[in-house]
């Protein structure tokens, strides 16, 4: 169980993801974007399909594997519908997973790549260490499934993941983000020495 500042903390991390992501989100959207964080604490990661509205839900995912001192997977989740609204936003017309043009299906990515970015440069920065990163990938599926998947391909070393829940607002309509990191290879034990120096 983390202490209170433990936990404030990590809303720092997470509060630093999101700014990037939202100055870089507006500037691809050409329209104002923000995101607040309302919670960030680390959760065992059997929990995590739960924390996004149950196994059998349907998302959209954008998946980083991160290499370096720093190794494991950011997992980045919506519901599809708020996906599909953010696509739509950016490519000027209505837009479905269900009927992908490649066009649309570009556009999703490159959101992907901004977010995912924007939140590994945070905790590069947070941690102080340089973090190597992938191409990001892109999933539709039900979050249990996705869940499986990412754990199946980093075999974290202990059953805890970082959780970070954010509220995207663009165009007056919210929607509900989950930012997940599931460290590999001793990086939980680099942000649990983070958390236990206070910053």
């Amino acid at each position: 169980m983390l202490s209170e500042f433990e936990q404030d903390l990590l809303k720092e991390l997470g509060n630093i993801g999101s700014g990037h992501a939202a100055t870089a989100l507006s500037t691809l959207l050409a329209k104002p974007v923000n995101i607040t964080v309302s919670s960030a604490e680390m959760e065992p990661i059997s929990y995590l399909p739960e924390r996004v509205g149950g196994p059998e839900r349907h998302v959209a995912s954008v998946l980083l594997e991160l290499g370096g001192e720093i190794r494991g997977m950011i997992l980045i989740l919506f519901p599809v519908d708020d996906a599909e609204a953010m696509v739509t936003s950016l490519i000027g017309r209505p837009f479905t997973f269900a009927e992908a043009t490649d066009l649309g299906q570009s556009a999703w990515e490159e959101i992907g790549n901004i977010m995912s970015g924007a939140y590994a440069r945070a905790l590069s920065d947070w941690l102080t260490t340089p973090i190597l990163i992938q191409v990001p990938a892109t999933a539709i599926d039900m979050a249990g499934s996705i869940v499986e998947f990412v754990v199946s391909s980093v075999q974290p070393e202990e059953d805890a993941a970082l959780y970070i829940d954010t509220t995207f607002l663009i165009d007056e309509k919210v929607s509900a983000g989950h930012v997940l990191f599931l460290p590999t290879h001793g990086s939980l034990k680099q942000i649990e020495r983070r958390l236990l120096g206070h910053g």
